[in-house]
Formats: structure tokens, C-alpha cells, sequence
């Protein structure tokens, strides 16, 4: 079959063709006219990689933020359904009488449509894996720390308000997940700090009630014998070692708090050879980072950046392992320091005389006392950190441009639709056209004839025209 062939029956067809064009181009635009409209509003939020803490308490960024999974990950988080849930509460969407009534009318077993299961979750739930994950899109932006937020509806007002409602709920989350570690210490402070203060005014009550009942009063330069002295200097050291008890007692809640944030650490942060660490690891990814937008990751520079940020990581996580198993160890001596003093002062206290007995006593409970009080003036201190902390409502997440109502509509796109369905249209035509050409067997040429049975054409005689 020759060109002119397939022109011949494209225009014996005609019809066909047109038939099926116009049908497809108008069904198109009448579809697209009538279709309910949908409208678009987008929030662009910013992720601030290097955000510090002002108050220097412990919480920093993490170094690897600008890779690829962290913006995937922070993507995901914007779509779970908590935070889709946290929309609904900021919102309300759940007191909405049109959202309820369609709730309700979703749930009731229309007997045209039994292959649709009725929802059997709550509201709440059914609105946050159901309307508002469907019509949400979140994208980054190419080669920068901005997210859109994108959602569909066919009111741009709510659109934009359930945009601005999901960074507005993302950001609660991000500040939720920064201060829990500080009020679940504080938690654990304020318990703290009960028994300190009531071990401190135990420890005040006892000295007095002592000193009273021997009728014993403080002498300033009182000559002690050799046991008074050295139980005075183990009571100091007891003191001190019950003070780091406490101080390590803080940063081992401080340790578990973190659920494995291991960097955020103090003691960690203060280290200069894991900052040098980190320093060296953002260099490295930088150079990665700028190497795979030009070679690939097959490039042998690539492989071996890559590798030696795998070999860095490793003797990262080794020193910060090294850091946590040394504050682990620290509360451990502490502990045995503690123990070890008390059995020291319990041992003295045989050897005492008699006479020098209520003088140890009454030395004793001082000390008790002052070690109680300085304990609680520093579980206190903490205590005080830590609500400060948790009232600090700062996130490494910025709203750049708030959503506003879209002035035109997203979809139905009219323009789009036509342009598609004249494409569409012809093809369909054509294709039907050679369609029925193929079912139709009759002759419709000289050449034809000559093809089909090998015979030369003579001549041809046209169709007679009536006179």
C-alpha cells in the first residue's frame, strides 16, 4: 500500500473522520464546561538547616539535613495522618455541618453502589485519611530548602486556609518533637526536687532537734580530734561526690530523654574533635552533593568521596558512642563514689569515743544537711532549665508565603483538554476510517485491480452522468 493509498481512503472517509473528531473535541469541551471547577492554593515553608538554639541548652539542627532523605522524610511526616489530624482540631473540620452531613450519609449502605464499603472510623480519621490526603501535594523546590504545600478543593478560601492549617500543623509537630525530651525531665525534675526538698528540710530538722536535745552549740574554730577531722574531710568529699551523683544523674536522664538524639548532646557539642568531625562531614557532602549534579554517582571522585563520608560517619558515631558509654560510666562511678564515702562515714563513726560522739553527730547531720541543700539547689537549677527550654516555641521551620485564595480555577483546564482531544479526535478518526476500509473488501481502484489479480488495466469508464 502506497501513500496515495492511505490519502484515498483518508478522503473516501471523510466523514468518519470528521464524524469522529468533532464528537471528541465537543464531547471534550462540554465536559470540561461543565465539570465541577477546582481550585489550588499553595504555602511554601523553609527548612532551616542551620538553626541553633539561643539558649545553648543542648538541641541543634542535624548535620544531614540537605539530603535527599531528610526532604523525603519531612515530606512524609506532612502527609501522615497526624498531622492531617492536627489540621482537622486547627480547623475544626469535624464541627463543619455540610462535612458531617456527608459523613453521615457516606456511612448509610446505598443498595446502587454495594461494592462501596461505609466507613467504620470517626470522623476525624475518615476526614484525615480520606478527603484531605487525597487532594494534598507537597513538593520541594529544586535545588533549595523550600516545600510547597499544595491542596485541591472547589473553594479557593479553603483551599487556602487547609494549606496554611498543614504548615501551621507541621510546625506544631516539629516544636512538639524538639521540647518532649525537655518536659519529660521536667517531669522528672519536678520529682526530684520534691524529695530533695524534702530530704533538705529532714536533714535541717534533725540538726536542730539534735543540737537541742545534747545542748550543743556551733563553736567557729573548735578544736576536732584526728577522727572529727578526717570525718569532716569525708563529708566534704561526700558532699561534692553526691553533687556529681545528682549532675550525672541529669545527664543520664538528659541521655535517654534524647531517644538516641545522641548529637544533641552538651558534652557532645563541647567536644572539639567530633565538631572537627562534623565540620570535615559537611565539607565532604558539599563536594559530593556538587560532584553528583555534574559526574554521577558511578564517577571513581564520587565513589571515593562517597566512601571516605561512610568512613567518617563510622568514626563519628564511634566518638559519640564513646562519649555516651563515658557519661554512662561516669554515673556509675559517681555512684560507687557515693557508696564508697558513705561506708567510710559509717565506719568512722565506730571509731569514734564517746565523748567526741555527739560532736560527730551533730557534724554529720550538718553535713547531711548542707549536702541535701546543695543537692536541691542544684536539681532546682535544672529544673529551671528545663521548663525554660520547653516554653521555647522556635522550630527550624519558617512559613515563607502564606496560601491565598487562587483567583482561577486549576481544573478542569480547558485549553489542555482541547488540545488533547484534537490530537485524540483525529487519531480516533483516522483509525476508524482505515477501520472500516478494512471491513469493506470492494475494489475502489485500477491499481488495486492490478494488484489484486496481476492483469493490466486497458482502460476504465466512468460512472455514466444522466442527461
Amino acid at each position: 500500500m502506497q501513500l496515495k493509498d492511505f490519502w484515498y481512503i483518508i478522503k473516501e472517509r471523510r466523514k468518519i473522520v470528521l464524524l469522529a473528531f468533532f464528537t471528541t473535541v465537543l464531547t471534550t469541551l462540554v465536559a470540561s464546561l461543565l465539570w465541577p471547577a477546582h481550585y489550588e492554593s499553595s504555602a511554601t515553608i523553609m527548612l532551616d538547616y542551620d538553626s541553633s538554639n539561643p539558649m545553648n541548652v543542648g538541641m541543634v539542627a542535624p548535620q544531614a539535613l540537605t539530603s535527599l532523605e531528610y526532604v523525603n522524610t519531612q515530606i512524609e511526616i506532612i502527609k501522615s495522618r497526624r498531622i492531617a489530624e492536627g489540621v482537622v482540631d486547627l480547623l475544626e473540620l469535624d464541627e463543619v455541618p455540610s462535612i458531617v452531613a456527608s459523613f453521615s450519609k457516606a456511612k448509610e449502605v446505598n443498595p446502587l453502589f454495594f461494592w462501596r464499603t461505609p466507613p467504620t472510623v470517626e470522623l476525624k480519621r475518615w476526614l484525615a485519611d480520606g478527603f484531605l490526603s487525597s487532594n494534598l501535594k507537597v513538593e520541594p523546590a529544586r535545588d533549595s530548602r523550600f516545600l510547597y504545600i499544595r491542596f485541591y478543593s472547589s473553594d479557593p478560601a479553603f483551599s487556602a486556609s487547609v494549606a496554611n492549617a498543614y504548615a501551621k500543623s507541621y510546625n506544631n509537630y516539629n516544636l512538639e518533637l524538639k521540647v518532649s525530651p525537655f518536659k519529660e525531665a521536667g517531669k522528672w525534675f519536678s520529682e526530684k526536687l520534691k524529695d530533695a526538698k524534702g530530704q533538705s528540710d529532714n536533714a535541717s530538722e534533725h540538726l536542730r532537734e539534735y543540737q537541742q536535745k545534747k545542748g550543743i552549740i556551733a563553736q567557729q574554730g573548735a578544736v576536732y580530734d584526728d577522727a572529727l577531722q578526717r570525718l569532716e574531710l569525708i563529708n566534704r568529699e561526700l558532699a561534692t561526690a553526691k553533687s556529681k551523683l545528682y549532675e550525672s544523674k541529669v545527664a543520664l536522664t538528659r541521655l535517654e530523654g534524647g531517644k538516641g538524639n545522641y548529637e544533641s548532646l552538651p558534652e557532645v557539642l563541647s567536644n572539639l574533635f567530633v565538631q572537627g568531625l562534623k565540620t570535615e562531614k559537611i565539607k565532604l557532602e558539599t563536594q559530593l552533593t556538587e560532584l553528583s549534579g555534574k559526574a554521577g554517582p558511578k564517577h571513581p571522585q564520587y565513589i571515593r568521596l562517597k566512601s571516605m563520608l561512610d568512613t567518617l560517619n563510622a568514626k563519628l558515631n564511634n566518638e559519640i558512642q564513646t562519649i555516651v558509654s563515658a557519661l554512662r560510666q561516669d554515673h556509675v562511678s559517681a555512684g560507687q563514689r557515693v557508696n564508697s564515702l558513705e561506708s567510710a562515714v559509717a565506719g568512722l563513726k565506730k571509731q569514734s569515743t564517746a565523748t567526741n560522739l555527739s560532736r560527730f553527730e551533730m557534724d554529720s547531720l550538718n553535713r547531711e544537711s548542707e549536702s541535701s541543700k546543695s543537692a536541691y539547689d542544684l536539681v532546682l537549677k535544672k529544673y529551671s532549665e528545663s521548663a525554660l527550654q520547653s516554653d521555647i516555641n522556635r522550630t527550624n521551620v519558617f512559613l515563607v508565603d502564606a496560601a491565598v485564595p487562587a483567583l482561577s480555577k486549576y481544573s478542569p483546564n480547558v485549553r489542555r483538554n482541547l488540545t488533547l482531544s484534537i490530537f485524540i479526535g483525529l487519531f480516533l478518526g483516522v483509525g476508524l476510517a482505515f477501520f472500516f476500509d478494512y471491513l469493506d473488501d470492494t475494489i475502489k481502484s485500477a491499481e488495486a485491480l492490478e494488484r489484486q489479480f496481476g492483469l493490466a488495466v486497458l482502460g476504465t469508464l466512468t460512472a455514466a452522468r444522466e442527461i
